[in-house]
């Protein structure tokens, strides 16, 4: 099992809220399928019903909360950030519910999905109702909201999937790991991920560049590769051949620079990949840009620094070159 941040440990400052019951829990929801019939749950606010066809969307866009679990936050400031966008723009925002929400959540047939505080971040086998994992639960959403009724077969992109801080390492590790994208390629269906602001990424090799004492853990998931959670089924070499053939932007504010932020993980594994969100971003391009040169590859990702920008989603999603990426 991956090296866990635990109330008390883990960030340079700790935000008890994450640890209380979310605040609301989404109306709506998505079925989420597992193995041998298992069946869950996923939250979600929506633009639209979500359990009737309506018209064709143009575009999906998904957006993935942080650590705090609210959802409805990031799909107000996805709202926001929308404006006059076309209402055949499609706004889910996904809530990965911790045991902790439990206490709040009313008595359904099919309980919600529920993860550990942490483990919803990276992929991991939910606590309950059923052991599916948080990226299985993104795999059921893409299929149920892209049918050919709701999205249409084109390339520029139709979704886009974006998170930040906490979101932001959800998406990242998705992008290298996740499957369904796959399959949307194949019916020339592009999906964009956006990162922005993550604690810490998903590495595919064992250099670091920071060393740290302690660093015999640094490369165990979610920072790198060893015990993988069973959703993942492709090894660093596989999963970064498809992570660079998908369209990656990372957005980073250029002040988000404080080594001593809130919810900043500083155990070993995190610190080896720099001092702050920001220099983790850039260090992180280095990695894969090199990585990709060594293999000869291409990549068409980009990093996008947002000057006076520092860890605040609301300033993030409501940026130009955010809005662009993501609804232009």
């Amino acid at each position: 099992m991956a090296e866990t941040t635990q109330p008390g440990r883990g960030f340079a400052i700790q935000n008890e809220a994450q640890y209380q019951p979310a605040k609301a829990i989404a109306g709506q929801h998505t079925v989420v399928y597992g193995h041998d019939g298992q069946l869950g749950l996923l939250p979600c606010y929506a633009s639209r019903r979500l359990d009737t066809l309506g018209s064709a969307a143009d575009r999906l866009v998904v957006v993935v909360h942080g650590a705090l679990r609210d959802a409805e936050r990031y799909f107000a400031l996805a709202q926001a950030a929308a404006d006059d966008v076309s209402p055949s723009t499609l706004i889910v925002a996904p809530q990965f519910l911790a045991h902790v929400d439990l206490e709040t959540l009313e008595t359904t047939a099919i309980r919600p999905l529920y993860w550990d505080v942490e483990g919803w971040k990276g992929g991991e086998a939910a606590l309950g109702p059923a052991p599916i994992s948080s990226f299985t639960a993104m795999d059921c959403l893409l299929e149920q909201l892209t049918k050919r009724e709701r999205i249409p077969d084109r390339p520029n992109p139709a979704v886009v999937i974006i998170g930040n801080s906490a979101g932001g390492q959800y998406v990242n590790r998705y992008a290298a790991v996740g499957r369904f994208p796959d399959i949307l390629a194949k019916r020339g269906i592009s999906v964009r991920f956006i990162i922005a602001n993550p604690s810490t990424y998903l590495y595919f090799g064992l250099e670091r560049p920071v060393a740290v004492p302690n660093g015999t853990r640094i490369n165990r998931w979610r920072y790198g590769f060893e015990a993988a959670p069973g959703y993942v089924d492709s090894g660093p070499r596989q999963s970064l051949e498809r992570y660079l053939s998908r369209d990656v932007t990372i957005v980073l504010g250029a002040e988000d620079r404080d080594g001593a932020g809130l919810l900043l993980e500083v155990n070993a594994a995190a610190m080896a990949q720099g001092a702050n969100r920001l220099e983790r971003g850039l260090n992180y391009d280095r990695h894969v840009r090199r990585l990709a040169d060594a293999a000869g590859l291409t990549t068409r990702h980009r990093v996008i620094q947002l000057a006076g920008v520092g860890h605040a989603a609301d300033e993030v999603l409501a940026a130009a070159q955010t809005r662009e990426l993501v609804f232009g």
